[in-house]
């Protein structure tokens, strides 16, 4: 059985990727006090939470507080692989809550869970950091929008 954490408002939660573009690993960060949590995911992940988490914003007021964003801190050594995502919102907290379980073998219900919380503006700034480190892979071919592989590429719109 894996970890499980349970985190109130955490101090920051970033993404990040390692690697070269067209093989990078894709990482979730969060750090609470001298707790740093390192979470393994997939690029689609990154950008499905961080639409869920634009979404979830448009209908609230903006926030006061300050947001912290960033880079990822090494050692960068995962807890687990991430499988599920989920988010909503905790009015009477103000607070985004994110709860990420981890990949399991199908019928094994022993997987770890990590459940915190952000703040509208951490929320805003894992957003925006998200939609950047997805745009740093590879160019997309303007014609079918598959990436290009710097080693070599044939558009299948030329065939």
């Amino acid at each position: 059985m894996s970890a499980s954490f349970e985190l109130d408002l955490v101090d920051r939660f970033v993404v990040g990727a390692v690697g070269q573009p067209g093989s990078r690993t894709f990482f979730f960060q969060l750090a609470s006090g001298d707790t740093v949590l390192t979470f393994k995911c997939e690029k689609l992940q990154v950008a499905a939470l961080a639409e869920a988490v634009r979404k979830l914003l448009v209908d609230l007021p903006a926030g006061s507080e300050s947001a912290v964003s960033g880079d990822l801190v090494p050692p960068i050594l995962a807890e687990w692989t991430v499988g599920s995502i989920g988010i909503g919102y905790e009015p009477e907290l103000d607070r985004v809550v994110v709860v990420l379980e981890e990949l399991v073998a199908e019928g094994d219900d022993d997987g770890g869970r990590v459940r915190f919380f952000l703040s509208r503006l951490q929320a805003e700034a894992f957003s925006g950091r998200s939609v950047d480190i997805i745009g740093g892979g590879r160019p997309t071919c303007p014609l079918c929008a598959t990436p290009i592989d710097p080693d070599g590429f044939n558009c299948p719109c030329y065939n």
